[in-house]
């Protein structure tokens, strides 16, 4: 009897553990499916996030493969362009420049004056008497291979006439020049002084500025003159500007210039040659002699005959300043006064 009573007791306790053991191994089945369907619902979540980010990035692919085609064909249509333009450029730059050498051509000097010393002080005394209220008188001072652009500011430069620019540019004397210009044009010309203007300067007021131009003027220069030709040449110093200290005339043989052909005519040319070389040895041994007895000069100037002007260029001292002077005039015509007074001489050139 008491055997069986703990043995009922055991059974029962059994069956309340495999009882609680079932539903607990139940309640986990049910608790796991739920965790699954939870995963998947997320990731679902998550594939739909996903295909909304790639349908926005297609769609963002999309407009910029748009914008990429127009990129392209932008370009191409501004490539195109930009050609067109090159060609017209180069089209129109051809055509300036043939309607400038054409129009180069066609200018010319309005007029050219030489003025003595004492012409040149009545010149410049008249362009002082101008005067301008608006200040419109445009003054420049231009050393030798000066361009009036590298002198003036550029927005005066652009009021002065491009044919009067021109003209100005064909201007290259080894004085340099002054430019006086009236923005109206009632005055436009350039000055070549016997002397070099050695610095630049400009100026735009209400009248011209002639100081630096009478100043170059009045000083007086020791100088060497030479006017060169074959077998007749002419060396003087004159320690200012007034007269000749020193006079040299040089005479030699020359043979005229063979007009046959042949080798009659290269003889003769070798000939005449020779003749001008020992013409040359005259003109050096004087002009030697002259710097000796006079080692003070401010200036050499030069002229006639321009190869025999590099010959005796070749043979100067270094140290001297050397001026070209183009002229016409021939020694055995003029005295030693004519030559200094024409040597001495300011050009003058209407624009």
């Amino acid at each position: 009897m008491g055997g069986r009573q703990i043995s009922d007791k055991k059974t029962k306790k059994e069956a309340t553990e495999v009882t609680k053991k079932g539903l607990s191994i139940f309640l986990g089945k049910i608790s796991g499916k739920e965790q699954l369907e939870l995963e998947i619902d997320r990731l679902n979540s998550h594939v739909i996030t996903l295909e909304l980010d790639l349908q926005s990035s297609r769609n963002q692919l999309e407009k910029k493969e748009v914008l990429a085609k127009q990129a392209v064909s932008d370009r191409q249509e501004a490539e195109i362009l930009l050609n067109q333009e090159r060609i017209r450029t180069r089209t129109l730059s051809h055509e300036l420049e043939t309607i400038r050498a054409e129009s180069q051509g066609k200018l010319k000097f309005r007029g050219t004056d030489t003025l003595s010393l004492q012409a040149i002080q009545t010149y410049l005394s008249k362009l002082k008497s101008f005067h301008d209220p608006a200040g419109g008188l445009l003054t420049a001072y231009l050393p030798q291979g000066t361009r009036l652009s590298g002198v003036i500011s550029e927005k005066v430069f652009e009021r002065v006439e491009e044919e009067t620019r021109t003209l100005l540019d064909r201007l290259e004397p080894d004085t340099g020049l002054a430019f006086f210009y009236d923005i109206h044009r009632m005055v436009c010309e350039a000055i070549v002084p016997p002397f070099p203007i050695t610095s630049p300067a400009w100026q735009l007021g209400h009248s011209f500025d002639v100081s630096l131009l009478e100043e170059i003027l009045s000083k007086d220069y020791r100088m060497l003159v030479l006017v060169l030709h074959a077998g007749e040449s002419f060396i003087g110093f004159a320690p200012d500007a007034q007269v000749f200290d020193t006079e040299e005339l040089i005479r030699s043989s020359v043979k005229e210039k063979h007009s046959k052909g042949g080798f009659s005519q290269r003889r003769f040319e070798r000939l005449r040659e020779e003749d001008i070389a020992h013409h040359m040895d005259k003109v050096l041994e004087a002009l030697y002699r002259i710097l000796e007895e006079n080692k003070l000069i401010d200036c050499v100037i030069l002229s006639g005959d321009f190869q025999l002007i590099g010959e005796i260029r070749k043979r100067l001292p270094f140290n001297l300043e050397i001026i070209e002077k183009p002229s016409d005039i021939r020694v055995e015509k003029a005295s030693g006064e004519e030559i200094l007074r024409t040597v001495l001489s300011s050009r003058r050139y209407l624009l």
